[in-house]
């Protein structure tokens, strides 16, 4: 099975949020219903502080939690290109799927309480075209990857356990 993925790179991300604004835009999310988000943070000490930034969205994982965790089989995986997507004519909105999430991919969407993320814009992948995100950043720090291999090696500070459910991101972090 092919698998798409994500590669992060943090020190290119200079916080711009285009990624999120073309993610809203290209999949019509209610607001409050934000499948990528930005997560800014300070690191370093005083006197030479930095500011990071980091772009996440689901990771569409080999093992995905929310897939297990959900009792009705709304939440499939494409065995094409591992693209896990929730059926909103399946979902009850039970949010079992959200509390199973590490990483904090699955929304509430607040104008029908069902449950929704990111679907790596599958309408424009089926069109061989890259998701949104990746082609509205203006600083090409979010690739996709058609043909994604291998586990998630390196990640930020917070990223939970990459064991958990073999997330297919990896990311490139400053030195």
């Amino acid at each position: 099975m092919s698998q798409v993925g994500w590669v992060i790179n943090v020190n290119r991300c200079i916080g711009c949020r285009s990624c999120f604004v073309a993610c809203k835009s290209e999949n019509n999310t209610p607001s409050r219903t934000d499948w990528r988000f930005v997560v800014e943070r300070e690191k370093g000490t005083y006197p030479t502080p930095k500011r990071e930034f980091v772009s996440v969205a689901c990771n569409h994982c080999d093992e995905p939690a929310c897939l297990k965790s959900c009792p009705v089989g709304a939440i499939q995986k494409r065995t094409s290109d591992g693209i896990v997507l929730i059926d909103q004519d399946v979902c009850v909105g039970c949010r079992y799927c959200v509390f199973a999430c590490p990483y904090g991919a699955t929304r509430v969407d607040t104008d029908n309480g069902k449950v929704s993320k990111c679907t790596m814009c599958v309408h424009r992948i089926d069109a061989s075209l890259s998701p949104a995100c990746s082609t509205a950043c203006l600083t090409g720090a979010i690739e996709f990857v058609a043909d994604f291999i291998g586990d998630t090696v390196t990640a930020p500070d917070g990223f939970n356990d990459p064991s958990l459910t073999r997330p297919n991101i990896d990311f490139v972090l400053p030195e």
